[in-house]
């Protein structure tokens, strides 16, 4: 952390705002500013000398609806943040005791005003400052970038969609249904101009539709490029263009060719997502368009291209085989074992943890072997479970040792720490996957277990020891020398 950077925040936060309290409440939004922010922002928010502090002007952390600003202004923020393109590792305490709500509104309308957003949209209404000072009263931490795009994301910016709406739909649907049979359980306006699967990531078992203007300025051929998790289909001028059939992963790309004319032409793009990870990508080219657009907030990562054909890796007879690293949502040292029967798994070095099980097709290798870099595949097969995210032993940090085959070519995956050594082995049983945890412990003790780290839809995690959870934690007891544990994650 710039400690030069944190100390003035800190003069500029709370020995500028204490001395200058008591004459505050007569200053305008600008005078606010220029005393409490300028210093360490800048007289017209350009942020700090030599990058101390991040700007304010041209800044999406600003922009948008006021929440995410009013929550750092209150309770301050610390840690890693991008902002306007660039890596700030910061600290600004938090002003809630120093400014009223009155001034924070203030404040924060003059800065959004900054950013050219028009009166009605900058202004900040001092009721919502109050509402998120009442909720979190008795804070006391900072927040952490992450925590505030959680709840609060950073506006789209550039889109090229006008009158964006998303209408949302419920349902187990494995095929684009008929919309016309169907009521929404919801519509919305997007005003950013960019199909988003915001509010939708993590869910299941829904469909959305978007429809929109798209101004097109020359008159030719345009390409239109369709990617989706899962089913996914376009239309420009109530006529189909391009679609993408069938449950799967994103990395099966269409493309679709319409002729069109300058003005506003419509569009509408169906999506519907069965169950595991989402995605959509779109993208156009042709007039007036330098290069391949994207429609979507999703952009391509050139996992597939038109014209390659598949490479399927499949398991050969009773013995499995294996993917060793770029797998989408895992680290770089990754490793995928496929087993006869169809059941799948990612198991992911660097974490020393099991991060993915699915059923059916493994992996296309194609677009691997045919491209230079680091192209990151997905699980072909559905349903995909997403099991971890992070370790799989709460306090404990693992390093991994080495790998072990059986005659089928069944991993058993070896880590330690200077506590415990582990023999991790997943094997496939009827309806899900047996693991076994051979736990070498230098002294009595326990140790916490957490197989997956959310729930999983359609999944259920078993002890074979009869050893109940706490949440999703099972604590497991240990005794010196030689120790094992078996799971089961069963499919509902």
């Amino acid at each position: 952390m710039n400690k030069k950077f944190s100390f003035s925040i800190i003069l500029c936060g709370w020995a500028w705002g204490w001395v200058q309290s008591a004459h505050a409440v007569n200053l305008n939004a600008e005078e606010l500013y220029k005393t409490y922010c300028s210093a360490c922002h800048g007289a017209k928010g350009e942020g700090g000398v030599e990058g101390t502090a991040p700007p304010l002007v041209n800044s999406a952390w600003v922009k948008g609806e006021p929440d995410r600003a009013i929550k750092i202004v209150l309770h301050g923020v610390m840690g890693k943040m991008d902002v306007a393109g660039k890596n700030y590792d910061l600290m600004m305490p938090p002003q809630g005791a120093v400014l009223n709500d009155r001034q924070i509104a203030g404040i924060l309308t003059f800065v959004r005003e900054m950013n050219g957003l028009a009166k009605r949209d900058a202004t900040v209404d001092p009721n919502t400052v109050a509402k998120w000072r009442a909720k979190y009263l008795d804070k006391e931490t900072y927040w952490k970038a992450e925590e505030l795009l959680r709840d609060h994301p950073l506006p789209l910016e550039g889109g090229l969609l006008e009158n964006l709406t998303r209408s949302a739909y419920t349902g187990e649907y494995k095929q684009i249904p008929d919309f016309n049979a169907l009521k929404p359980a919801k519509v919305e306006k997007q005003p950013d101009g960019v199909v988003s699967l915001r509010g939708y990531k993590g869910e299941e078992h829904f469909a959305l539709v978007w429809e929109a203007g798209l101004k097109i300025k020359r008159e030719g051929e345009f390409e239109f490029s369709l990617d989706s998790d899962d089913v996914s289909r376009l239309y420009i001028n109530d006529k189909q263009v391009v679609e993408v059939k069938g449950l799967g992963a994103t990395g099966r790309m269409k493309t679709g060719k319409v002729n069109l004319h300058p003005g506003d032409n419509k569009l509408r793009l169906e999506y519907v997502e069965y169950t595991g990870r989402e995605g959509l990508i779109l993208g156009v080219k042709g007039p007036g368009f330098a290069k391949n657009t994207f429609l979507t907030e999703e952009k391509s990562q050139s996992v597939s291209r038109p014209g390659i054909p598949p490479h399927m890796i499949v398991p050969d007879g009773q013995k499995a085989v294996h993917f060793r690293n770029f797998i989408i949502g895992t680290s770089s040292r990754s490793f995928a074992v496929g087993y006869p029967g169809g059941t799948n798994l990612v198991f992911d070095q660097e974490l020393c943890t099991l991060a993915m099980l699915w059923e059916g097709e493994f992996i296309n290798a194609a677009p691997r072997w045919h491209a230079r870099g680091t192209v990151k595949l997905p699980p072909i097969g559905r349903p995909l479970y997403t099991l971890q995210n992070g370790h799989s032993f709460p306090g404990q940090t693992m390093s991994f040792k080495q790998m072990e085959m059986d005659e089928n070519l069944y991993p058993t995956f070896r880590y330690h720490n200077q506590q415990f050594v582990i023999n991790d082995r997943p094997e496939p049983i009827n309806k899900g996957l047996k693991r076994t945890l051979k736990i070498e412990a230098k002294e009595d003790g326990a140790l916490s277990f957490s197989p997956i780290g959310q729930p999983v839809d359609g999944l259920e995690v078993v002890s074979a020891e009869g050893i109940a959870p706490n949440g999703l934690v099972y604590e497991l007891p240990l005794k010196k020398g030689a120790n094992q544990f078996t799971f089961e994650y069963r499919k509902l």
